[in-house]
């Protein structure tokens, strides 16, 4: 209960301005009964009514803050950012009043406008300037937060943003957007799994079957799924309860795939692209070329996979970790036989003229005598390869074994620099 209103003064300075009587006042800030206590009191019960009412007031931001959170840790980290910090005061271009602590950054500044800005914030005008997101607000600034619906707000943010609003927000969009991105996965792997199976796939039936998963929504399923947590042969058991799955070591000699290279067949991509968020810095910079699962996940190439474009390859769903980039013929691909609903099915798209190179490894093992290394290396050098290191894995009076680390385009790329090696009278083999 006041009159509010906001006095543009010199400079464009803003004022905020809420004209009250003493009556509006106890009932704006304590509410009816306060003010009823009030008018009733004397001198003395109004100095102790104040200081109660005090105190409920700061019980009342307390709560207030205590529902913003998501947990005990974070609403004690919002009340510590809180307690003993200036303040200033910025305003909208409408002219409201926004208080944050002092160092505050427009990030904090979104959030406290509304949560959604905050989540949608890609820039931000500073008293008519554009600035960074990260630039520390000052008193009377004026501030435009610039949205667009395809943000969504960096995992970093959380370190930059003062108030606790504004950390636990982006806590929750961050937890949010990798939940999507398992529920993508997952679906996408419950959809080949029924297929696999022959039955029919849709949300209804699972709908239907949540209870037997012991989850609330479908996102919940598909995310579990997405993780590792529910197995497919589990999925498809809870919506088709009479279905039971071939295990591996139930096929009969002619289904059993043989143990070469081809020993686990990939069906054929569905021309979805990912990336590496996180990947080594010496690895690809950008989008890694293989198709078969969709969005931006958690991804990585196995050590020592030795994985170029042109290699038949497999993804390898680990809980809680992502997904493995496996060559066809790894041999660690055998501790995972059994679990059939891991397997991912992938496969490279390299444009032919692109330029990128991959890491690989190759043994050379060469005669020991001098200039042996060398007409090895030129070797790799006139194809147009990239030694990375060469180390000698051991060594006799007639031979030395190399284990070379190189870049190279693709697997022709790589057997032709091998096939040249061969051809070499100081190399044994390649």
């Amino acid at each position: 209960r006041s009159l509010h209103t906001t006095v543009i003064g010199p400079r464009r300075q803003r004022v905020e301005l809420q004209i009250r009587t003493r009556d509006m006042d106890d009932i704006a800030e304590y509410g009816i009964a306060a003010h009823a206590l009030y008018k009733d009191a004397s001198g003395a019960q109004v100095a102790m009514l104040s200081n109660e009412s005090r105190a409920y007031a700061w019980l009342r931001k307390t709560i207030e803050n205590l529902a913003q959170g998501l947990s005990p840790e974070e609403f004690l980290e919002h009340t510590k950012l809180e307690l003993f910090h200036d303040q200033v005061f910025c305003f909208t271009p409408k002219g409201r009043l926004i208080a944050l602590p002092r160092r505050a950054t427009p990030i904090d500044f979104a959030y406290a406008v509304h949560t959604d800005v905050g989540n949608t914030a890609v820039g931000c005008k500073i008293n008519g300037t554009v600035a960074p997101l990260v630039s520390e607000l000052k008193n009377g600034d004026e501030v435009e937060i610039i949205t667009s619906k395809a943000q969504t707000p960096p995992g970093a943010w959380e370190t930059i943003a003062v108030t606790g609003k504004a950390r636990a927000a982006v806590r929750r969009a961050t937890r949010a957007a990798v939940r999507a991105q398992y529920a993508g996965l997952g679906r996408k792997i419950a959809e080949r799994a029924f297929s696999k199976a022959g039955k029919a796939f849709s949300d209804d039936l699972l709908s239907k079957a949540l209870p037997r998963l012991a989850r609330m929504a479908l996102d919940d399923v598909f995310s579990a799924v997405g993780r590792g947590e529910i197995k497919t042969d589990d999925l498809i058991r809870a919506v088709y309860p009479d279905w039971s799955a071939v295990r591996p070591d139930e096929r009969t000699s002619a289904e059993k795939a043989p143990k070469g290279e081809g020993w686990f067949e990939l069906k054929r991509g569905q021309n979805l692209k990912f990336k590496i968020p996180d990947g080594p810095e010496e690895a690809l910079v950008g989008p890694i070329p293989i198709r078969g699962i969709n969005g931006e996940l958690p991804v990585r190439f196995a050590p020592n996979g030795g994985a170029v474009p042109g290699d038949r390859i497999v993804g390898i769903l680990a809980p809680g970790e992502g997904i493995t980039i496996y060559p066809i013929q790894s041999p660690a691909l055998q501790n995972f036989e059994d679990a059939p609903e891991r397997w991912l099915d992938v496969r490279w798209d390299v444009d032919e003229l692109s330029d990128g190179r991959f890491p690989a490894q190759i043994v050379v093992t060469a005669v020991n005598e001098p200039g042996s290394l060398a007409q090895v290396a030129t070797v790799i050098g006139s194809r147009n390869g990239n030694i990375q290191g060469i180390n000698m894995r051991s060594r006799s009076p007639d031979f030395t074994e190399l284990v070379i680390d190189l870049e190279v385009f693709d697997l022709r790329h790589l057997n032709g620099i091998l096939s040249e090696l061969r051809s070499k009278p100081v190399v044994s083999s390649a």
